[in-house]
């Protein structure tokens, strides 16, 4: 089946910022969570590994929610 991308996120996004990110929702904008660009990489990365994806530059580029990272994830399942 499909990976929980939010909850996947979720945990992944807390052991790189080392905080809570909190409630999120796919309409939630990844630039609202108070992650820098250099630790959306790291944590795009651990997802990546972590379900052996790889999400290219020029779809990263066009991600601004949490939902659209999540509709990138799974398009490769």
């Amino acid at each position: 089946g499909k990976p929980d991308v939010v909850a996947l996120f979720k945990r992944v996004a807390s052991e790189v910022t080392k905080k809570d990110v909190g409630e999120l929702t796919l309409a939630t904008p990844i630039s609202q969570l108070d992650i820098d660009s250099v630790a959306v990489m790291e944590i795009v990365g651990c997802i990546e590994d972590e379900l052996s994806i790889v999400l290219p530059n020029e779809t990263l580029v066009r991600i601004s929610t949490v939902g659209d990272l999540v509709r990138e994830v799974e398009a490769r399942f």
